[in-house]
């Protein structure tokens, strides 16, 4: 875990600092103009699932079969794909701006985006291809950390500088949205510097060194990569089109408070597979079975415990987060979203790695069935529980939780059949255990105070709580040892 640790916590570390501006953004910023964050998050969702289109499946190939490339010269193998993903992205990306050229009118549906921001959609797209590509790259030589920068950082700052101009006359919508696709083309090129910086681009063709590996099973992986994407993407981001085509950017906008605890929730997630991801793979090939079965209790343990920490302390202390300002009192009707959003979250972050699991290893075509499974099924919980039912922005949260939910028990499920792996253990019973201890004694705490002092006393004594728990159990071994040994070797 010693990699996996140094990487994971450095990542952390960075995407903390983007989920405290953000969390100034969401209270101060975003407020004054609801329905501009709507109509941010609704370009940005709909580019997000627009990005496996233009992908194909290329960024699952470089990190799943550069350990099969043979030859020492590592920076040349990673380099060879990552010249072809490069140049299937790019023809893509030219197919679909010509469609948009030819077809583009037939999508102004709805009350959202594709009624107006078509283009703004596919060069916010775009940059996320590019960004795409190159994280993967620096995937392969286990660089997470600063490429967080990019990819989160850099826009968590940039979105409300963005919501400010315009609030105060100095931007347009339309000025708004030339630059969102700017912002996201600087992280691009940030990244694509930082490769360069580390002396790991080496743009070259060649014959692909694959050994006994058939280059057909390259188009296989990517393939059923795109189809696995579009499900994943589609389970992410279809509560926010869907809200923002059949209810508009202002619901969009007050819907994002939810997404933003569930993002919260989902950083360690995001660190974790990133990193395992090559690991697995390596492991895999190896038939390493017993490093994979570490690896898969290991991170259940720890993002169960810190993700458990951060949605306990959202239920807890959204209700008094809703009344610090007049604008914060619009978003109190999306408080069941937060529950559903989290809660789904949560369940995600105690299944662990599954999805590398099958991702990077033999079993990647079940992998896209079950995502398929997922984002056909969450297609119609939306539809049914918004255009039916008419339950809004609290059904497109349900409909989030009841999808992940069936998700990721199909994926455990698979998981144990194929390999006899699974991920439960004593430790998440003790951290249920103890984030319920820590959530009643919270939201029962008796203080009458003003609604800041509520939030901070109710946060804090959260934290004291599960803070005791981690340092003085076993209950999580792997945060105990970290907490133990303190911070000083954080960063070595």
């Amino acid at each position: 875990m010693g990699v996996i640790q140094r990487q994971t916590i450095k990542n952390n570390a960075v995407s903390l600092l983007g989920v405290g501006i953000g969390a100034v953004s969401q209270l101060l910023i975003y407020p004054l103009d609801v329905g501009l964050k709507g109509h941010i998050d609704g370009v940005v969702s709909f580019a997000t699932l627009l990005v496996p289109f233009l992908l194909l499946g290329m960024p699952a190939v470089m990190v799943r079969y550069l350990p099969y490339l043979t030859g020492e010269d590592e920076v040349r193998g990673a380099g060879q794909l990552l010249t072809r993903s490069l140049v299937v992205a790019t023809i893509a990306l030219l197919v679909v701006t010509g469609l948009n050229f030819l077809l583009g009118d037939r999508l102004a549906v709805g009350q959202g985006v594709l009624d107006r921001s078509r283009w703004t959609i596919i060069g916010v797209a775009a940059a996320l291809v590019y960004a795409a590509i190159f994280t993967s790259h620096l995937l392969n030589f286990q660089r997470i950390a600063l490429p967080v920068v990019f990819n989160n950082l850099l826009i968590k700052v940039g979105a409300p500088i963005l919501v400010l101009a315009a609030v105060y006359g100095y931007l347009s919508q339309t000025g708004v949205d030339v630059w969102l696709i700017l912002l996201y083309a600087a992280a691009a090129v940030g990244l694509i510097l930082y490769a360069w910086r580390l002396k790991v681009v080496r743009l070259v063709w060649g014959r692909l060194g694959l050994g006994e590996v058939r280059v057909r099973s390259l188009y296989g992986l990517a393939l059923f990569s795109v189809f696995g994407a579009i499900g994943g993407r589609l389970a992410a981001q279809l509560d926010t089109v869907s809200i923002n085509t059949l209810l508009g950017d202002v619901d969009t906008g007050i819907y994002a408070i939810a997404k933003y605890v569930m993002n919260v929730i989902v950083i360690p997630t995001v660190a974790i597979n990133a990193i395992t991801s090559p690991i697995v793979a390596k492991a895999w090939r190896d038939r390493d079975m017993s490093h994979l079965g570490f690896l898969y209790k290991e991170t259940a343990m720890v993002l169960y415990a810190v993700g458990g920490l951060i949605y306990v302390g959202a239920v807890v202390c959204m209700p008094y987060v809703y009344g610090l300002t007049d604008g914060l009192e619009a978003y109190r009707i999306g408080y069941a979203s937060v529950l559903f959003l989290g809660g789904a979250q949560l369940f995600d972050l105690m299944t662990s790695i599954n999805g590398n699991l099958i991702g990077m290893t033999d079993y990647y075509r079940w992998n896209v069935l079950l995502i398929l499974v997922l984002g056909v099924f969450n297609v119609f919980l939306n539809y049914f529980f918004i255009a039916v039912l008419g339950y809004g922005m609290t059904g497109a949260a349900l409909s989030t939780f009841v999808s992940l939910f069936l998700y990721n028990v199909l994926k455990v499920g698979f998981v144990y059949w194929k390999m006899r792996l699974h991920p439960l253990t004593t430790s998440l019973l003790y951290t249920t255990i103890a984030l319920a201890v820590c959530g009643v004694a919270g939201w029962f705490l008796p203080l009458d105070a003003r609604t800041s002092v509520q939030v901070i006393v109710r946060g804090t004594v959260i934290c004291a709580l599960f803070y005791g728990y981690l340092r003085f159990t076993s209950g999580v071994p792997a945060l105990r040892r970290l907490l133990t040994n303190g911070v000083g070797k954080m960063f070595t």
